[in-house]
């Protein structure tokens, strides 16, 4: 007796439970008279009726072609080139150039104006006719003694001529007493001759080293190699 009144609870309460999630609570809402808003809806005159013109969407503005740079500083000028101030050797040409002029020795034969005149240290006796060098800060009157002396002993005359001749030779010599150029300078008119002198100055070689207080590293000398008829 007691199982059945326990079977037939169990039922009704499994019934009930089923019942309550088989169907969905739903809360009521209570709704004030007042609260109600009441809406007429009013139709348009079918004259005035228009067509809903569907919305035009502009297109992108087309992007605007890149401007061309500007450069923020002007362009810099060109640089000036800076004068650079005489070397010591060349105020020294210069003063030494003035010198010659005022004494009247710019235009001793065998030289140029400009140039200085060692004639006066070819030695006593020598053959030559006169000497320049374009170097004025070289005053070594030995080291021109025994390099004329070493030319002129090379020196020998091949040809005979009734009339005054003169060939004038430049050479360049460097530290080490090697010539580093020689040319004819002044031509006589006859090439045995020219080419006598010139060989004279290349057999010579190498001449005495430049002295070692002289601070450049290369001299020119104008030598002047005359004939005399007898």
């Amino acid at each position: 007796m007691r199982q059945d009144l326990l079977l037939s609870f169990l039922l009704h309460f499994i019934i009930v439970i089923s019942l309550v999630v088989v169907t969905p609570f739903k809360p009521r809402l209570k709704i004030n008279p007042g609260d109600v808003i009441s809406v007429h809806l009013a139709s348009m005159p079918a004259g005035q009726a228009q067509k809903a013109e569907p919305a035009v969407i502009p297109k992108a503005k087309a992007a605007e072609e890149p401007l061309a740079m500007v450069p923020d500083k002007k362009p810099s000028e060109k640089a000036k080139p800076i004068e650079k101030p005489k070397k010591e050797k060349e105020k020294a040409k210069d003063k030494s150039r003035k010198a010659a002029s005022e004494q009247g020795t710019e235009n001793v034969p065998g030289s140029e104006e400009g140039l200085k005149d060692v004639s006066g240290n070819l030695g006593p006796g020598s053959r030559f006719g006169g000497a320049a060098i374009d170097n004025a800060s070289f005053d070594y009157p030995y080291w021109f003694v025994q390099s004329f002396a070493k030319i002129e002993r090379n020196w020998t005359n091949p040809i005979y001529s009734s009339k005054p001749l003169k060939c004038v030779i430049y050479f360049q010599i460097i530290r080490s007493g090697r010539i580093a150029k020689i040319e004819i300078e002044e031509s006589s008119g006859i090439d045995a001759f020219d080419n006598a002198c010139e060989r004279a100055v290349k057999m010579s070689q190498p001449l005495p080293p430049l002295p070692s207080e002289f601070t450049d590293e290369i001299i020119g000398i104008h030598l002047e190699f005359p004939y005399t008829p007898r």
